[in-house]
């Protein structure tokens, strides 16, 4: 593969790292992610510490993609405020199907293309199913 970014991962309760474990079903082992939950007693100053730990802990330039569930949400709100470095996006509003579309295409996709991508992924994903049916009836 090419140079893979990192993926910082952070949701409400363990809805990070549960969606992680299911994309691992489809994927297998997962390389360069990282998951942060988020649980009562927390507030974004724990989360923005976190981030902070794992970023420190990364190669000065390197590219990180966070994935959020919720825009305006603590995980948002604390990615958002690293988001002063060029090297960094996010995308708000995580779905399954949204990051399997990640992971299928950050090998291959720059950072400042990934998140429409995942965006484009996560809307796909969502079917209205008795409609979809219907059309196929």
């Amino acid at each position: 593969g090419g140079r893979a970014m990192k993926l910082i991962v952070s949701a409400h309760g363990m809805l990070a790292k549960e969606v992680v474990n299911s994309a691992g079903m489809v994927f297998g082992a997962i390389d360069d992610l990282d998951i942060v939950t988020f649980v009562p007693g927390e507030n974004a100053e724990t989360l923005k510490a976190r981030y902070k730990e794992l970023i420190d802990g990364y190669k000065e330039d390197e590219e990180i993609l966070f994935l959020v569930d919720l825009f305006g949400g603590s995980p948002y709100n604390a990615a958002a405020s690293c988001l002063k470095h060029a090297h960094m996006e996010c995308v708000a509003g995580m779905n399954f199907p949204m990051i399997l579309g990640i992971l299928e295409n950050r090998e291959r996709v720059s950072l400042e293309d990934l998140p429409e991508i995942g965006k484009q992924s996560g809307i796909a994903g969502i079917i209205n199913v008795r409609k979809k049916i219907a059309s196929l009836c």
